[in-house]
């Protein structure tokens, strides 16, 4: 049975993460992305193959029902599809930041526009579990770690261990794809999030000097909610074309960092992987 497991983390220590140098991967006094590795942890050959994959879900097909609900919390388009994109990485690693910067801007954009519920949220947390039936709320666009509700992470539906609690549609009458897991306190910056709040201009949400981060206890960043170890960083619907540059900053069980990268990788610490740049 799916319960709820969410961890706290006070915010004034959040600053120090952002904004003083340490433990943790931080932002430079230019404002650039720059993760810090140590001599006594170099990063060892496993390390450099950390992030196994990047996973493109198609989670859900709209159908001739989901357009009824047109009128009431935002216009979804016909042949809308909702996508989740998960960083699959080796176990004991941490994805600590999404991030672009002036090197490596991030990039997730469509041919159309990308559907935003007007009750759903600007990352996966805020959207309400009792909420997510009315209207096409399951469906909204957002960035996360983990969360894909107030209450649930999300989880590749062919990995959904615990049933379902979405009883609408057909498509999720055995599994919804939310699960158990820990819920980050997710921290975007140097963002403008009201591109998750506005359908008619959503196209192109981009940065070269912002992206999220969060805490888990006292870990920052999140592992996925099962042994996979799949973290779900963005869920997206729309009827056009789908295509993305990320960059990810990751921590290594011995307590280092380094950085994968969707191209142009020219420093020690970054990793160029195919899978983060995707356009068909």
């Amino acid at each position: 049975m799916k319960k709820l497991l969410v961890m706290k983390f006070p915010s004034f220590i959040l600053l120090l993460f952002l904004f003083t140098t340490g433990t943790s991967p931080l932002l430079s006094q230019n404002n650039q992305i720059k993760p810090k590795t140590s001599e006594t942890n170099p990063l060892t050959d496993a390390d450099r193959h950390a992030l196994e994959n990047i996973i493109i879900e198609k989670y859900y097909v709209a159908d001739s029902i989901d357009y009824n609900h047109d009128s009431i919390h935002g216009i979804l388009d016909k042949g809308s599809v909702t996508y989740r994109i998960y960083v699959d990485l080796k176990p004991d690693y941490w994805l600590q930041m999404v991030y672009g910067s002036q090197k490596h801007p991030l990039t997730i954009k469509t041919s159309t526009r990308f559907y935003n519920s007007d009750l759903g949220g600007y990352i996966g947390y805020n959207l309400n579990v009792h909420k997510l039936e009315v209207g096409n709320t399951l469906l909204d666009s957002y960035i996360t770690l983990n969360s894909a509700s107030n209450l649930f992470a999300g989880v590749l539906l062919s990995e959904d261990p615990d049933g379902s609690v979405l009883e609408r549609r057909k498509a999720f009458s055995s599994r919804d794809g939310l699960t158990n897991g820990n819920l980050p306190q997710i921290r975007p910056f140097n963002l403008d999030l009201n591109f998750f709040n506005n359908d008619s201009t959503a196209r192109i949400f981009t940065t070269s000097n912002g992206g999220w981060t969060g805490f888990s206890g006292v870990k920052a960043g999140a592992k996925g909610p099962t042994q996979e170890n799949r973290i779900l960083i963005a869920q997206l619907t729309t009827n056009g074309v789908l295509s993305f540059d990320l960059n990810i900053q990751v921590a290594t069980p011995s307590g280092s960092y380094l950085k994968f990268v969707s191209k142009d990788a020219s420093e020690e610490n970054e990793i160029k992987f195919d899978g983060l740049s995707f356009n068909p």
